[in-house]
């Protein structure tokens, strides 16, 4: 897996699409980026990146450390709110996935 996403913030959801705020902890992350499984709760999911903000522009990338507004379009969003840990504390959901092949 070559893409991870750590959501900060679901703005929007619907049935088949979903509006975060990410942090990109490993990428580039593109656009067609597929993600299958949220990490720490091996929950899985079928989430297709469809938009990238980054500074209020659309973009087709976000690389790590950066942090933007995704569209993910698929199944699987209501797995990404936040869950309380161990210590009682809120752990963000971090994604990972695979990026499209190369153009």
């Amino acid at each position: 897996m070559d893409a991870e996403l750590q959501i900060h913030e679901v703005r929007g959801a619907g049935a088949t699409e979903v509006t975060v705020v990410v942090r990109c902890l490993r990428g580039p992350v593109r656009l067609g980026a597929r993600f299958s499984l949220v990490r720490d709760t091996r929950a899985p999911i079928d989430l297709t990146v469809t938009g990238i903000v980054r500074y209020g522009r659309p973009d087709r990338v976000i690389d790590p450390v950066h942090s933007g507004l995704v569209t993910l379009r698929g199944t699987g969003g209501h797995e990404l709110r936040p869950v309380v840990g161990e210590a009682g504390r809120e752990v963000m959901p971090v994604i990972q996935g695979d990026n499209p092949a190369a153009p």
